[in-house]
């Protein structure tokens, strides 16, 4: 009877009734889209080609014979502007001296620029092209007199792929950690904050701050701030274990980053409470949020492998602006301020529309 009483406590509210039809839907639909990139069998690959004979032409179609036709482009020297927006995942830079070099038996390399969108499928690209050109070291694929005998000694190396950013790796934590030290921030902040209005409510604090004369907004900085201070501890400690762990990330580039972040996922979290009915709809809406904030921030799951209009959505999430700014500084050394001013803008509305709330929430009878 006991088990029978509280489901239909469960079903009591018509917007429960809703969530629960609804939200296993959605999650679904969500996952099946945004873990469609882990399936990815077509990569966007720029070849800008400084030589242009028949030995660097055969290259590139040694390149596309490994990855699903159709992906390869040709770029000229203003391949900047692609990657940064992720038209193209990685660009292969092929120089003057490569027919010259392989005719001389020499070592030459092939600069290999990765995008700072979807840096886990560069990755990717750089590993297959890596593994298969020193697999083919020492065969007849790259020498000049391959028609006058089958195989050649290794004085005949296959070229190299060299990152030509400084800070390009190629392990999972490296690649991983960026957002790592964002998202676990965000997580935190969203599962308690979501909770703190509406369990005010419930327990009728609320209406005694009302009676003891508390101002709206003191209750609402107070609020605020202890998030804040929650988020900027845990940033602190993510931080601090992540460079023992060889994860070195400026603390001028990650602190201005993290604080616009804190600012606007602790206001978020707020606003999210104090539209919550009940803290079962807070603990949706808290879950909902970071497996939202995951998906879209470019971590794990391809982002350019979505829907255009979901990618220009996700482009627009904090999680992505914050793992994006980060991957394009360590990279390519791209300033962080426009991402910056843009999250300070988002932080400041967010904050301020919070406020517009809890004043709302003190004005109910």
């Amino acid at each position: 009877m006991r088990v029978w009483y509280e489901f239909k406590r469960l079903l009591g509210k018509p917007l429960n009734i809703i969530l629960i039809i609804l939200l296993p839907v959605v999650l679904t639909i969500a996952s099946i889209i945004f873990f469609n990139g882990f399936g990815v069998t077509s990569i966007k690959l720029g070849v800008y080609n400084l030589d242009n004979s028949p030995l660097s032409k055969f290259t590139i179609k040694l390149v596309m014979s490994f990855f699903k036709g159709g992906t390869l482009t040709y770029v000229d020297g203003d391949y900047s502007r692609f990657l940064q927006n992720g038209e193209l995942n990685a660009v292969m830079v092929i120089p003057e001296n490569f027919t010259d070099a392989l005719y001389k038996g020499e070592k030459v390399n092939i600069d290999f620029i990765p995008s700072p969108v979807d840096l886990q499928l560069s990755v990717g690209i750089y590993n297959v092209l890596n593994s298969v050109f020193n697999d083919l070291s020492g065969s007849p694929f790259f020498n000049p007199q391959v028609l006058r005998y089958l195989f050649v000694s290794n004085e005949t190396p296959a070229p190299s792929f060299v990152p030509k950013t400084k800070n390009f790796k190629t392990d999972f934590g490296y690649l991983f950690s960026p957002a790592i030290l964002f998202l676990s921030v965000i997580f935190i902040i969203l599962s308690i904050g979501v909770l703190t209005v509406v369990n005010d409510r419930d327990l009728g604090l609320i209406s005694i701050f009302k009676v003891n004369n508390e101002k709206w907004h003191v209750y609402g900085l107070n609020k605020f701030l202890a998030l804040f201070l929650l988020g900027l501890f845990v940033s602190i400690a993510v931080y601090i274990a992540g460079y023992f762990l060889g994860i070195k990330i400026e603390l001028s580039i990650f602190l201005p980053l993290s604080i616009v972040g804190i600012v606007f996922h602790a206001s978020l979290a707020l606003i999210m409470s104090c539209l919550s009915q009940n803290r079962a709809i807070s603990n949706i809406f808290g879950v909902s949020l970071s497996m939202f904030f995951f998906f879209t921030s470019g971590s794990i799951t391809p982002v350019t492998t979505l829907p255009k209009f979901m990618f220009k959505l996700s482009s627009f999430t904090p999680a992505y602006r914050l793992t994006y700014a980060i991957r394009n500084y360590q990279l390519n050394g791209v300033s962080i301020k426009s991402d910056f001013l843009y999250l300070l803008y988002l932080s400041i509305a967010t904050f301020i529309v919070m406020l517009l709330l809890i004043r709302k929430e003190f004005s109910k009878k």
